[in-house]
């Protein structure tokens, strides 16, 4: 009976202090959400490319990518588990909001230069243009084209075409020989929208939201007490 009163002694020091939850500015945490931010700068890169791509093919990569910030931030914080509830879910939150912000702003600042690659394909004469110059002059077009109609312009100038046009007509952009509609409908980049964010938070904080958890005995100290 002594014996086994000091096993089982033995094995509450060693959960006690693991199962504390950190403080919830712990600086281990915090350190784990800036890694996640530092990796996920090329990952918002191809996440920008991906969330046009036809039949919304593109949500896999939120995921995918979602999965992998959130194993960088575990990977970190981990040693130092459970954190208080509060800091998890702020981080992530953080991590969420700062990752489909960066996508949607470069989406957004590459749009001119898309609707311009499409102009110069329907274009029957440059008019002593080279190329370039044809571009740039239609993707300046589309640029006065959301701050004059959709106010301010720039990204939430974009968001609102996005979501209540999706189509250049030919009358609006000069240079524009035929009506441009975007790759998703109004309704469809909604969904969308709606959609990554879901399933990147999910990406992410499947990881993430574990670290609340407290400690086995067999990850509190290495042992399996279980036998």
């Amino acid at each position: 009976m002594t014996e086994t009163a000091t096993s089982n002694q033995t094995v509450v020091e060693h959960i006690e202090p693991n199962a504390v939850c950190r403080s919830g500015w712990s600086w281990r945490w915090w350190l784990a959400v800036l890694v996640g931010l530092v990796v996920s700068v090329p990952l918002v890169y191809l996440l920008s490319l991906a969330a046009l791509l036809p039949f919304y093919l593109g949500l896999f990569f939120f995921i995918l990518f979602g999965l992998l910030i959130g194993a960088a931030v575990y990977r970190v914080a981990s040693p130092a588990r459970p954190y208080h509830g509060g800091s998890v879910l702020l981080g992530t939150t953080l991590l969420v909001v700062v990752c489909w912000t960066g996508s949607i702003v470069l989406e957004a600042e590459r749009f001119p230069q898309q609707m311009a690659g499409e102009a110069i394909e329907s274009a029957r004469h440059l008019d002593g243009r080279t190329a370039q110059q044809f571009r740039d002059e239609v993707a300046d077009s589309v640029r006065n084209f959301l701050s004059e109609r959709y106010p301010p312009g720039g990204v939430l100038g974009y968001m609102r075409w996005s979501l209540t046009s999706s189509v250049l007509n030919k009358a609006d952009i000069e240079g524009l020989r035929k009506t441009i509609k975007s790759s998703q409908s109004k309704h469809g980049w909604a969904i969308r929208v709606v959609l990554s964010i879901a399933l990147l938070g999910f990406g992410i904080g499947s990881q993430t939201f574990s670290l609340r958890a407290p400690c086995t005995p067999r990850e509190a100290d290495g042992v399996d007490h279980t036998a």
